[in-house]
């Protein structure tokens, strides 16, 4: 890696931000085995690159993490102008990452010959992998729309009732970073990677510590129309009976732990070609204070 590139990262982190590595580096409390579990590849090692991102700022990925929003969520207590009001923004996020996937599958150099099976390509799995986040997000915002309608919410509530709707600067850095990498060449596959597992984790990882305060068992399936009965939720019951079991799925855990292990794997031929892998802990650090700020205040 040049050697400017860590200059470069470390003023992509701290523009428009307040987070320095010595701010958040300290351990509060370590990252539990169990979570570990649902946001790392099976095969990783003490040394895979999302391991040692994760393990350099506990604290930091407890805040982005455990907010007190995700709280008042897996309780139900969120009213739905709050929660609206934050939809409304995950919306713009997901709207955004569409241009991002693409932005990295423009970035695979496929091999030129042919390759009989498609699973031992490392290219081809990860062309495979952002395809099926396509398709994955195109059905997450189709969701957003259903349960947003069946449960009586907004996708484009404002932040104070006398402004327009306009992203948040959580949400506006988010949609920076993803369209960086449709305008900036310079921008690798891997740290597109690891943009991609590090914003997937922390959801999956919030969603799970909501889902630890849902105070009646959670549903295995999605709710559908017909089975909305009425409920004491604040929201309704959207959260309890649809985005959580939808946020918190096997499949989801599955695919999150198959962006991991791709970003190891890709992370490894690096370090091999003697490429210095630090600076991706920038990137890491600049999505925990990201997403940290991304959580309304309740």
């Amino acid at each position: 890696m040049p050697g400017q590139e860590k200059a470069i990262a470390k003023a992509r982190l701290s523009q428009n931000s307040n987070v320095t590595p010595s701010s958040i580096q300290t351990p509060v409390h370590i990252v539990s085995d169990k979570l570990r579990n649902t946001i790392l590849s099976p095969g990783a090692r003490s040394t895979s690159l999302t391991t040692a991102l994760l393990d350099a700022s506990p604290q930091g990925f407890n805040l982005a993490t455990q907010h007190p929003f995700l709280e008042h969520a897996g309780k139900c207590t969120l009213p739905k102008t709050t929660l609206s009001r934050w939809l409304s923004q995950d919306r713009l996020y997901a709207q955004s990452y569409i241009s991002f996937i693409g932005a990295l599958i423009a970035r695979v150099d496929l091999p030129y010959q042919k390759v009989p099976h498609k699973s031992n390509s490392l290219q081809w799995r990860i062309v495979n992998l952002l395809s099926s986040s396509l398709e994955n997000i195109h059905r997450e915002l189709a969701f957003f729309d259903d349960t947003a309608e069946r449960y009586g919410l907004q996708l484009d509530t404002p932040s104070r009732h006398d402004t327009a709707f306009t992203p948040e600067l959580a949400t506006q850095q988010y949609i920076e970073i993803f369209r960086s990498f449709g305008k900036d060449p310079s921008k690798s596959l891997l740290e597109g990677m690891v943009v991609l597992w590090a914003t997937e984790a922390c959801y999956l990882s919030a969603w799970t510590y909501a889902s630890s305060f849902t105070p009646c068992p959670q549903s295995t399936e999605i709710k559908k129309e017909d089975e909305v009965s009425p409920t004491s939720d604040l929201d309704g019951g959207a959260l309890r009976e649809a985005f959580i079991p939808n946020w918190t799925s096997s499949e989801f855990q599955s695919f999150v732990k198959q962006i991991a292990e791709l970003t190891d794997v890709l992370a490894e031929q690096e370090a091999v070609a003697g490429r210095d892998l630090k600076p991706f802990e920038w990137v890491w650090l600049h999505v925990l204070d990201i997403e940290r700020r991304f959580w309304p205040e309740v």
